[in-house]
């Protein structure tokens, strides 16, 4: 376990957590490298050993540290903008270990990466198909497309993070999917190399999966009766963790990873099979490191202030997200109470309504969970800087993996 008490003192693996606060201040993220490594081997046995072509959703993290190590564990990467793919090259992925999704690519961004023949784009809908053709057939090439299908399943999440009924923005229903794909020829600089789908986020319950197995399954074999040949299917990602327990096992946390991958490659097996987990690779591995700068109470209301706020993560204002509060110092907690952060916001909240212990002035606790969707989703709202990431490495050493931002690197835009 990573991060575990001892001498009723919160460490990750062999580092006492008030160190690395004396160290790189607060509010920093600390991540554990025995954790990241843990679920990345668990991703490469259940789907890389099994032929997927595995490919990490860098929106969730993108720091470059923790690219390079799934990229070592033979991971590509999924990206969605100029940004990212830039970021993917500096990283040292090739173009063939790149996939471009996202729902609104430039004409500028689909050039970059038709220059680089990257492995394939996700094309989300008729505008960019033909967007994407007229690059194409400028530049004299082809491109390898994967369409995205809206299935119209319901992924049981919340509703900011669905993406795959008929009301989300994302892909194209059935009806257009097969025309497009009977009427190829219309697109003589397209290769329709298959379909992409990606129902959700934070995903639970296995059952969505299945049914998009078995959805698939069945709209593939329709239209290979209608004689279009396709060779890949992408099954998106969207594998959830648990937030109320953030320091168990993957294993625990998402225990059908193994029968998703063995059904797919029943039932799918003759396509080349691609996933982009982002969440469960990186979610648990970190936690957002804070001091408390006070307590107060309106009435009955009790509020703990401290230095981490929404600018850090943003989770439980956007979704109203649920971040395990854990003590540095191993208290019993005694009322109920909002931990909150200095932001001018009210909903600069990071808990609201939970047992908490009586915390003092300087007192240390973190925010559990904030290794996906907490650093790639800052800001500095209120001029405050970019909080530093910190690395603990499997062999106890420590390495700052992206230092604070300074007021000069912030006012250096304007």
């Amino acid at each position: 376990m990573s991060f575990h008490y001892r001498d009723n003192r919160l460490y990750c693996d062999e580092v006492d957590l008030d160190f690395v606060a004396e160290q790189f201040g607060t509010p920093s993220y600390v991540y554990s490298e025995n954790i990241l490594k843990r679920n990345a081997e668990v991703i490469k046995n259940c789907f890389i050993d099994r032929g997927f072509q595995v490919s990490y959703a860098m929106k969730a993290n993108s720091n470059p540290k923790i690219l390079q190590l799934f990229k070592s564990y033979g991971m590509g990467v999924d990206i969605v903008s100029a940004g990212e793919y830039q970021l993917a090259k500096h990283v040292g992925f090739q173009g063939s270990e790149i996939n471009f999704a996202g729902v609104g690519k430039t004409a500028d961004e689909l050039k970059l990466a038709l220059e680089d023949e990257i492995d394939h784009f996700n094309v989300e809908s008729l505008f960019e198909l033909e967007h994407l053709e007229a690059q194409a057939a400028q530049m004299g090439i082809q491109a390898s497309v994967l369409l995205r299908l809206n299935p119209d399943i319901d992924p049981q999440t919340h509703p900011h993070i669905s993406t795959g009924l008929k009301q989300n923005k994302f892909g194209m229903g059935a009806e257009m999917v097969t025309q497009l794909l009977t009427h190829a020829d219309q697109y003589p600089h397209i290769n329709f190399d298959g379909l992409h789908c990606h129902i959700g986020s934070q995903i639970l319950n296995p059952q969505p999966f299945l049914d998009l197995i078995d959805y698939l399954e069945i709209f593939t074999t329709a239209l290979a009766a209608q004689g279009v040949k396709l060779t890949h299917l992408d099954l998106g990602g969207g594998f959830g963790v648990n937030y109320e327990n953030p320091f168990e096992d993957i294993l625990e946390t998402t225990p059908y990873l193994e029968t998703f991958a063995e059904s797919a490659h029943k039932k799918l097996g003759s396509f080349q099979l691609h996933i982009q987990p982002g969440r469960v690779l990186v979610a648990n591995s970190a936690v957002l490191l804070s001091r408390v700068l006070g307590v107060k109470e309106n009435g009955d209301h009790y509020f703990v202030v401290i230095d981490g706020a929404t600018t850090d993560l943003i989770r439980p204002a956007l979704y109203d997200a649920y971040h395990e509060i854990t003590s540095y110092e191993k208290k019993d907690v005694s009322r109920l109470g909002d931990v909150v952060g200095p932001v001018c916001e009210s909903s600069d909240a990071l808990a609201k309504q939970r047992q908490l212990p009586e915390y003092g002035t300087g007192d240390l606790l973190t925010v559990a969970s904030a290794g996906a969707y907490a650093s790639s989703m800052g800001s500095t709202y209120n001029m405050r800087p970019r909080s530093p990431e910190v690395l603990v490495k499997a062999d106890g050493s420590i390495d700052l993996i992206k230092r604070r931002q300074t007021f000069a690197e912030m006012i250096s835009l304007y």
